[in-house]
C-alpha cells in the first residue's frame, strides 16, 4: 500500500466529520472534545484538531489521523483499514490489492455458515443430545449456548464434508479453513468429530475458527481447536472478546481467562467484562487488543502450579504495556469455571477481587519459600521478569512494592529494573541514557515545529547522535524526519501509524514559550554529546592501546583525550 493512496484517503476525509459519526464531539475554543471511544471515562479527554487534522486522547494517550482512529475503532491493521477507508471514498484501488481480502472474506463467510450447521446439529439433531446433556451438567444456558453459537460436530467422518458439498461450497477453501482434512485417497474428512463446538469470534464480530471439546471419555485431545489460517491467529484471537468489549469499556475492568468454558461459566454467574485465550499461552498480541477497552487487569487462571506459573508470565507481559495487573488466587484443584458454578453468593465479582493480590504480592508469595534458599538467585529471576517496564509511574510504584516484601531498597530495585533495560544499549549509565531520550524528545518536538530550522542542528551535528539501528521512538521520528526531508516531503505524510500517535502527540504539546532558548539548549546538547562519544572512543581505543605496549601511541591518544576534555565546547 503506498503513500499516495494514504495521502489521498486523508486529504478525502475531514477529520471532526468523520470522527463525529463514531464520537459526540463538542467544540471547545479551537479544538473538539468528547468522551474517548477507546477507554471508560466520565470527563472527556478526547481531542480533535480540525487545524491539524489529527486526534489525541488525554485519558489513555491514543493518537494520531483518520486512519490511525479507523484502525483502532474498528480493530483492524493498517492495510486493512486503507482498503475499507478507500472503498468508503469510492476511491478506485487495482484489484489485486483486494484479492487476499475476499480470500479472507469467503473463509469467514464459510465459517460462519459452518457454526450454524454446527448450531443446528446440537439443537435439533438427536444426535445433538449427549452435548445438550453436557451442557446442563456445566451449568450453561440455551440463552449462552445461543448467544455464543455453540454447536455440535457428529461422530461420522463425512457430514460437514457432504453438507458443503450438498450446498455446492468449495471444499478446497474448508480444508484451507482447517474444517475438513484430505485423506490419502483424496476424499475429504471432517476436522471435528463427536466434539461440542465453540465458534470463535474475532473483535468485529467475525467468525475466524473454531475450538472443539471431546465428548468421548477416550478421545484426545480434550479440546481441538483450527488450525492457523489466513483469519485465523491463536497469538491474536481472544475468545469472548465481541461479546464483552463494551462491558469491559464500560466497567473499565478486564478479567482474563484461559479457557472457553473459564469464560462462559463466568457469563454466567452475570460477569460480562471476561476475555480468553484460545489453547495458547497469553501474547503482547492479546494486550494490545485489550489496552484500548481495559484500565484494571485481573488474571484469573487455575489454582494450580502451572496455573501460578502462566499468571507470574502475564504479569511479566501486562507491566510491559503500562498496567499492575492483580492475580485472583483460586483454591488449589479449582479453575475458574468450577470456583464460578460453585459460588453460591450474589456478588462473584467482589469475591473474585477480595481473592486477589497485587502483582508485587504474588510475586513475593510465589517464590518466598526459594527465596529464602537462594535469595540472589531469586532476585535476579524478579528483576528478569519484570524488566522491559517503560512508564516511570509504573516502575516506580512495583520498585517500592517489591522494597516492601525483598527488603531491598526502593531506589536499587529501580536501578535494576533500568539497568536491565538500558544493559547493551548505551555505553553511558541509566540518568544519562534518560537525559538523551528526554532531549531526544524535545528535538523531535522542535523539528515538528519548526522544520526550517533543520539545516541548524544538522550543521550542529544531529546527524552524528542518530543511531541508525536504534528502536527509541523519538531516534525512529527523527530519522524519518531526516528521510522525508531529502525526498522534500512533510513529516505530516508519514505512513508508520506507530510515528504517526507520536508525531500526534508531539502536535498537541504547548509550543515553547522561547523557542530561541530552545534552540541554544539543543545546540549545546548535541555538542556535549557528541563531545562525550569522543571522549568514549578515545578512552576504549586506550585501553587497546595499552595492551599492544606503544609508547608513543599512547602518549597521542592521552594528548588527545586531553585536548579533547580541555575543550570549551565541552564545558
Amino acid at each position: 500500500m503506498n503513500t499516495d493512496l494514504f495521502e489521498e484517503i486523508k486529504n478525502r476525509y475531514e477529520i471532526v466529520s468523520f470522527i463525529s459519526q463514531f464520537v459526540k464531539l463538542k467544540k471547545v475554543g479551537r479544538n473538539y472534545v468528547g468522551l474517548c471511544p477507546f477507554h471508560s471515562e466520565r470527563t472527556p479527554s478526547f481531542t480533535v484538531s480540525p487545524e491539524k487534522q489529527i486526534f489525541k486522547c488525554f485519558g489513555c494517550g491514543a493518537a494520531g489521523d483518520v486512519v490511525t482512529f479507523y484502525m483502532k475503532y474498528r480493530g483492524l491493521e493498517f492495510k486493512e483499514a486503507l482498503l475499507e477507508l478507500a472503498e468508503r471514498a469510492g476511491i478506485k484501488i487495482d484489484k489485486k490489492y483486494f484479492s487476499a481480502k475476499k480470500t479472507e472474506r469467503d473463509l469467514i463467510e464459510l465459517n460462519f455458515k459452518v457454526a450454524k450447521l454446527y448450531q443446528h446439529f446440537l439443537w435439533n439433531h438427536p444426535s445433538g443430545e449427549k452435548a445438550r446433556t453436557y451442557l446442563r451438567e456445566r451449568g450453561i444456558s440455551r440463552e449462552t449456548a445461543e448467544q455464543f453459537f455453540l454447536g455440535y460436530a457428529p461422530s461420522e467422518g463425512r457430514v460437514l464434508a457432504s453438507l458443503l458439498r450438498a450446498q455446492n461450497l468449495s471444499l478446497e477453501m474448508a480444508v484451507e479453513a482447517g474444517l475438513l482434512k484430505r485423506g490419502e485417497d483424496g476424499s475429504y474428512l471432517d476436522l471435528f468429530r463427536d466434539r461440542l463446538i465453540f465458534p470463535i469470534f474475532n473483535e468485529r464480530g467475525e467468525c475466524v475458527g473454531f475450538g472443539g471439546r471431546t465428548l468421548d471419555l477416550q478421545g484426545e485431545p480434550k479440546y481441538l481447536n483450527s488450525p492457523e489460517s489466513k483469519v485465523f491467529k491463536k497469538s491474536e484471537i481472544l475468545y469472548g472478546l465481541f461479546q464483552s468489549k463494551e462491558s469491559i469499556k464500560t466497567e473499565g475492568v478486564v478479567f482474563l481467562v484461559e479457557g472457553y468454558f473459564d469464560y462462559l461459566s463466568l457469563w454466567e454467574k452475570g460477569i460480562k467484562n471476561v476475555a480468553a485465550t484460545c489453547g495458547t499461552a497469553l501474547t503482547e498480541n492479546h494486550l494490545k487488543k485489550l489496552k484500548p477497552f481495559a484500565e484494571e487487569w485481573y488474571i484469573l487462571y487455575d489454582g494450580d502450579e502451572a496455573g501460578r506459573k502462566a499468571a507470574l508470565r502475564a504479569i511479566s507481559l501486562i507491566v510491559k504495556e503500562g498496567f499492575l495487573p492483580k492475580v485472583v488466587l483460586l483454591p488449589e484443584g479449582e479453575d475458574p469455571d468450577s470456583f464460578a458454578r460453585k459460588y453460591k453468593g450474589n456478588n462473584l465479582v467482589e469475591e473474585l477481587k477480595k481473592n486477589s493480590l497485587s502483582s508485587a504480592k504474588f510475586i513475593w508469595e510465589f517464590y518466598k519459600e526459594e527465596y529464602l534458599k537462594s535469595p540472589s538467585k531469586v532476585f535476579r529471576e524478579v528483576i528478569e521478569l519484570l524488566k522491559g517496564i517503560s512508564d516511570p509511574l509504573l516502575l516506580r510504584d512495583i520498585s517500592r512494592d517489591l522494597s516492601f516484601y525483598f527488603n531491598v531498597s526502593e531506589t536499587e530495585i529501580e536501578r535494576k529494573l533500568k539497568g536491565e533495560i538500558k544493559e547493551n544499549i548505551s555505553p553511558c549509565s541509566v540518568d544519562e541514557t534518560d537525559r538523551e531520550e528526554c532531549y531526544m524528545r524535545i528535538i523531535a518536538q522542535y523539528l515538528v515545529n519548526y522544520p526550517e530550522d533543520f539545516p541548524l542542528l544538522q550543521k550542529a551535528g544531529l546527524n552524528q547522535l542518530i543511531d541508525e539501528n536504534s528502536e527509541k521512538p523519538y531516534h525512529r521520528l527523527i530519522k524519518k524526519f531526516m528521510e522525508m526531508k531529502q525526498e522534500e516531503l512533510s513529516l505530516l505524510e508519514v505512513v508508520d501509524p506507530y510515528l504517526q500517535e507520536i508525531l500526534s502527540d508531539l502536535l498537541f504539546c504547548p509550543p515553547f514559550e522561547n523557542k530561541e532558548e530552545v534552540l541554544r539548549d539543543i545546540i549545546r546538547f548535541i555538542g556535549t554529546e557528541i563531545k562525550k562519544r569522543e571522549i568514549r572512543k578515545l578512552v576504549e581505543n586506550l585501553k587497546t592501546i595499552e595492551k599492544s605496549g606503544k609508547k608513543e601511541d599512547i602518549e597521542s591518544y592521552l594528548y588527545k583525550l586531553k585536548g579533547t576534555l580541555n575543550s570549551k565546547e565541552f564545558f
